[in-house]
């Protein structure tokens, strides 16, 4: 659950990959118009601003952070850690190296691959002038804070809804576990337990 909130407070937070996401038409671009989408993505989605943010999120991977997190729900896996706490932070630590050698790269190329493709969609989707109009727009006090505003609202919107939902959500998922369960016993009886 908190993958799909996490999912929308990105998009919400990085606009060009919501845009990279949209079916491209058919036509080819023209260069005025690839050289106005490359300084509108350049405007929405910042490359030093991008790279920081990877980095980041790699030196947070290599530390066993993001593995931290993703086994952080698990009740097996804090009971572990709370039995030999050098061991286990060890292991995360090198658990982290591998994840991050592992995606490192793709996720290096698939930031330049959605810049790329960023620009490619806007300048398929608009004129030259329409871009630049978007881009006037955005140099604009109100687009600036649109901008600059616009990752932490989605942050503010995903908590919202988190908080909102997320327990009605983890309640029904436990209320239905049961009858699940026995769906997969009828299923496959060996497998299921």
């Amino acid at each position: 659950m908190k993958a799909i909130f996490a999912t929308a407070a990105l998009l919400a937070a990085t606009p060009a990959l919501v845009f990279a996401a949209a079916p491209a038409s058919a036509q080819a671009a023209s260069p005025d118009a690839v050289a106005a989408a490359t300084v509108l993505v350049d405007i929405q989605t910042p490359p030093a601003a991008s790279k920081a943010a990877l980095d980041r999120q790699l030196k947070e991977m290599r530390s066993g952070g993001a593995i931290r997190a993703m086994m952080s729900q698990n009740p097996g896996f804090q009971a572990e850690a709370a039995k030999n706490q050098p061991a286990f932070n060890s292991a995360m630590a090198r658990m982290g190296v591998i994840q991050a050698d592992a995606v490192g790269p793709i996720m290096v190329e698939m930031q330049k691959a959605s810049r790329g493709i960023a620009i490619d969609t806007f300048a398929k989707t608009f004129t030259a002038a329409e871009l630049q109009q978007i881009t006037a727009f955005y140099r604009t006090p109100v687009g600036a804070k649109l901008l600059s505003q616009q990752g932490a609202m989605g942050q503010q919107i995903a908590r919202q809804v988190q908080a909102r939902f997320g327990p009605r959500m983890e309640a029904a998922q436990k209320a239905v576990a049961p009858k699940l369960q026995a769906e997969l016993q009828k299923l496959a009886p060996k497998q299921a337990k």
